[in-house]
């Protein structure tokens, strides 16, 4: 039983970890690329009055991909914005572990409404076949960051209300 738990407790955490890889390195790369690309743009119609729609394109592309994945970043950090007026208000921790939850319950409602949303677009973009204006892509390639960013950021979630139950528990 015991070791059957340290497994279990081994593989979520490798799990997290392969997660936190792809939501860093991810977000990193998406940064790089679009970042390269814009600047290229700017360079090359600056020197030799060249533009590139298809340049313009990936960038914005990379762009939501970085966005997806970044707010994955801070959901796993646990530092995205919040209205943190109120915990000057709370004065005892039991208090706070219980604001906490209540946020989390209302992020995982938001996140939840957010992806369900998001599979539903993909969906659609899959079977109307949508490709992009000027490289042709596949849009499901586009489209497949919300899904991506809205899941891991739902895993982070729904990890961080139960460490705060379990904190709320123990308090």
């Amino acid at each position: 039983m015991i070791k059957k738990d340290i497994h279990e407790k081994h593989a979520i955490q490798i799990f997290f970890e392969t997660i936190q890889i792809i939501e860093d390195y991810g977000s990193f790369m998406a940064f790089m690329v679009m970042i390269i690309l814009v600047n290229l743009a700017i360079f090359l119609r600056m020197t030799i009055n060249f533009e590139s729609s298809s340049w313009e394109e990936l960038a914005r592309f990379s762009s939501i991909w970085m966005y997806m994945l970044a707010i994955a970043v801070a959901s796993h950090e646990d530092s995205h914005l919040r209205a943190g007026f109120l915990e000057n208000y709370i004065h005892t921790k039991k208090s706070k572990y219980l604001l906490e939850i209540v946020f989390k319950i209302i992020m995982t409602i938001c996140i939840v409404i957010f992806t369900w949303w998001s599979i539903e677009q993909l969906n659609w973009i899959i079977a109307s076949r949508q490709k992009s204006l000027v490289l042709m892509l596949n849009m499901w390639t586009v489209y497949l960051a919300f899904v991506v960013g809205g899941i891991f950021v739902l895993l982070h979630t729904i990890y961080y209300l139960c460490f705060y139950i379990q904190q709320y528990l123990k308090s």
